[in-house]
């Protein structure tokens, strides 16, 4: 049977073309953070380790900001944090530590509320000043006779509490120290029968400036929640620290106000005042042999920032000397061994104290030896003493409970002289001296000399 073929016909094949609704899905777009909080800073510097930042909360994460030149404006430096929340935010100034993970965080403000994204302010309501130290060369505040510091500690107290503490170094920068860990190291110390006052080490990065609060959150920080700013050529004790902070008299009588600070607000620049001034008309006087050893005209840091609209606050730099000569006699100038003599003075109403060694005067004679004490307490009420460790039972006391006015009044008391071996009437008032003789004597062997009692 014959096949039958079958031809394929062509044609296009058919299409739907009827239209269909579209399956549409709702998903929501998280709306961008667009707020900011600016820091602004007075002037325009190099690069500073110190930083802010802003806490964590239960929206958003800790930020950090770093300062800015600002390009539009020359006499200020700005820290952005960009991209808030619409929340209240916590502000710190951040000043890392050597050698240690965690850094200091220093509380500015509470509560800050940011700004939207397109503000912009010709001055921001949170405002730091950069500050530099000058000190006085004597108590005339001459500012004409000032010097650059190259030793001792700055003490920057706001609202009448110790806020930072900052050593100095031979290069005049300033390093912080971890104060309120040495605070409460101190006050486990003295639950002790026997407290040991802790020499506290500065572990801050060298710093040619110092911020402070000018103004935060609006608020012009002066007067009662002022900065005050004092210098020390010795460590405060917390004693010593703490009756600062419980007397608001006896603070603003040590220390510098902070105050005219405001001015920056007027020109964004500062000028000389009573007790600052811009770092360009700042003058160093030479310093002679005469002057204290914490102080120097000779400084590369503020060269260095002279044009930068860092204000400098000036503090006392003399802090009273107080110097002690003995003659000795033919017979101890001949003699093969020369006994070592130390001075001794203490202030009773505090605790300083301080030794040095008398050593013979620069003119070579060897009839008269000396030493000086510096960083006096003020307001001290103090006792010399005469020792000698080769001699552990020796012990003379010059004068007891002597300001330092009648201290530079020699008619006040007799030149110091060995008291002779004599029959002395054992009164109250005697075994008193003798025992706080004894007391002291036992302390300064201990701490001084490395002498166990």
């Amino acid at each position: 049977m014959e096949k039958v073929r079958y031809v394929k016909a062509h044609y296009k094949p058919l299409e739907d073309t009827t239209p269909l609704p579209r399956n549409v899905v709702n998903q929501p777009i998280e709306p961008v953070p667009d707020h900011k909080l600016v820091v602004e800073l007075a002037g325009q510097w190099g690069s500073n380790r110190a930083y802010f930042q802003l806490a964590k909360t239960d929206v958003q994460a800790q930020k950090v900001a770093r300062a800015v030149a600002d390009m539009k404006a020359g006499h200020r430096t700005l820290a952005t944090f960009k991209g808030l929340e619409n929340e209240a935010k916590n502000l710190y100034l951040v000043v890392p530590l050597q050698g240690l993970p965690n850094p200091l965080t220093f509380l500015l403000a509470e509560n800050l509320m940011p700004v939207e994204n397109e503000t912009e302010m010709d001055e921001w309501e949170t405002v730091m000043i950069p500050v530099r130290a000058l000190a006085y060369l004597d108590e005339s505040k001459d500012k004409e006779k000032a010097a650059e510091l190259k030793g001792g500690y700055l003490y920057v107290f706001w609202k009448g509490r110790l806020w930072r503490e900052l050593q100095i170094t031979e290069a005049g920068y300033y390093k912080d120290i971890d104060t309120e860990y040495y605070r409460v190291r101190d006050q486990y110390e003295r639950q002790k029968s026997q407290p040991v006052i802790e020499h506290r080490e500065a572990s801050g990065f060298d710093l040619p400036q110092f911020w402070v609060p000018y103004k935060v959150a609006g608020e012009v920080q002066a007067g009662e929640s002022g900065i005050q700013l004092m210098f020390s050529p010795d460590q405060k004790t917390y004693t010593q620290i703490e009756a600062l902070e419980s007397d608001s008299a006896k603070l603003s009588a040590a220390a510098t106000p902070l105050d005219e600070l405001s001015i920056y607000s007027q020109g964004k620049a500062f000028e000389p005042q009573e007790h600052t001034s811009d770092i360009q008309s700042a003058k160093l006087h030479q310093v002679t042999e005469e002057d204290m050893s914490w102080l120097t005209e000779q400084c590369v840091v503020k060269d260095k920032y002279a044009e930068s609209n860092t204000a400098v606050a000036y503090v006392e730099g003399h802090n009273k000397g107080f110097k002690v000569t003995l003659e000795r006699g033919l017979e101890d100038e001949n003699i093969g061994f020369v006994q070592e003599i130390y001075a001794i003075l203490n202030d009773t109403k505090s605790e300083w104290q301080q030794s040095v060694l008398l050593e013979p005067s620069g003119d070579g004679s060897g009839h008269f030896i000396h030493g000086v004490f510096e960083g006096m307490p003020s307001d001290g009420d103090f006792s010399l003493y005469i020792a000698s460790p080769c001699d552990p039972n020796s012990g003379e006391y010059v004068f007891l409970n002597r300001t330092y006015q009648q201290m530079m009044e020699p008619d006040q008391f007799e030149p110091f002289t060995p008291a002779p071996e004599k029959e002395t009437v054992d009164t109250e008032e005697n075994q008193k001296k003798d025992q706080r003789l004894e007391d002291l004597m036992a302390m300064w062997k201990k701490e001084a000399l490395g002498i166990d009692i």
